[in-house]
């Protein structure tokens, strides 16, 4: 098991354009949540946005923030009602650290990305992902070949 008393290294967005990495708390897992060990991150067309702070007044919500809500993992602790569900660590995972609303002013627009209720507000970038229920699902095949560079 975890020791979820102690910290993580996080990419934590302090300003528009300025990033450090710090610190930060393991968050402990209760009822349906699991921790995961992030092994992969992903850039999301809103991350760039995000970054630039292009959404001022309404996301990132505060400042300091830890951007990204899309990886992959490995579950290393999960709560008794995840357990009963059937995670287990070890399971390779990956997700999306939020589910839109679908009625705050941002999913009505479609920018279900940047919900302003979807709760947990700064599960992004970091050694150990926190997980929204509904945004988990079973890696059952990984491609052996690294993906092509971007242009």
């Amino acid at each position: 098991m975890l020791d979820t008393n102690g910290t993580m290294d996080a990419l934590v967005l302090t300003a528009p354009r300025e990033f450090e990495v710090r610190e930060v708390p393991i968050p402990s897992v209760e009822g349906d949540e699991v921790l995961c060990k992030v092994d992969t991150t992903y850039i999301c067309g809103t991350d760039p946005h995000i970054i630039q702070g292009d959404f001022p007044g309404f996301w990132p919500p505060a400042f300091p923030f830890i951007p990204g809500h899309e990886w992959s993992g490995t579950i290393v602790e999960t709560g008794p009602k995840a357990a009963a569900l059937g995670w287990k660590g070890g399971d390779r995972v990956c997700a999306i650290s939020h589910v839109g609303c679908g009625y705050c002013k941002n999913c009505m627009s479609g920018r279900y990305t940047i919900c302003l209720n979807y709760g947990v507000l700064d599960a992004g970038h970091r050694q150990h992902g926190h997980i929204t229920p509904g945004g988990l699902c079973p890696v059952h095949g990984c491609l052996s070949q690294k993906p092509l560079q971007s242009p």
